[in-house]
C-alpha cells in the first residue's frame, strides 16, 4: 500500500514539472513559448495540411484535418505573439539601459564642467 501511495506521489510530481510545458513531435519537453514549441508546430501544421489536402472534399476526414489546423494555428498565433512580446520587451531594457547610460553621462559631464568652472 505504501509503494502504491509513493508512486501516485511520483506520478503527481511529474504532471506538475510538466505544467508550462509543450512536447515535441520527438517527444521532447519544451517551454510552450519557445522558440522550439514554434517550429514543432510548424512542423505539425505542414504534416497536417499534407494529410489535408490527400483526403477528398467534403470529406469527413478534411473536416477532421481542418479542425486540428484550426487549432494548431491558433496556438502557434499564441506562442508567436508571446515570443513578440518577449522580444519587445527585451530590445525596450535594452534601449532604456541605454537612455540611464545617456543620461547618467550627460549629468557627469555636466558635473565635470562645474568643477571646472566652466559652467
Amino acid at each position: 500500500m505504501l509503494a502504491d501511495v509513493d508512486n501516485i506521489d511520483l506520478f503527481l510530481l511529474l504532471e506538475a514539472s510538466k505544467a508550462g510545458k509543450h512536447m515535441t513531435i520527438a517527444g521532447r519537453l519544451v517551454n510552450c513559448h519557445s522558440d522550439a514549441c514554434a517550429r514543432d508546430l510548424r512542423k505539425r501544421i505542414e504534416d497536417a495540411v499534407y494529410s489535408r489536402d490527400l483526403a477528398t472534399t467534403r470529406s469527413d476526414e478534411r473536416t477532421y484535418y481542418n479542425g486540428i489546423l484550426k487549432v494548431l494555428r491558433r496556438r502557434l498565433r499564441e506562442v508567436e505573439k508571446e515570443l513578440k512580446s518577449r522580444q519587445a520587451r527585451l530590445t525596450e531594457g535594452t534601449t532604456a539601459t541605454k537612455r540611464q547610460s545617456r543620461s547618467r553621462a550627460r549629468r557627469q559631464s555636466i558635473r565635470l564642467l562645474q568643477r571646472a568652472g566652466i559652467l
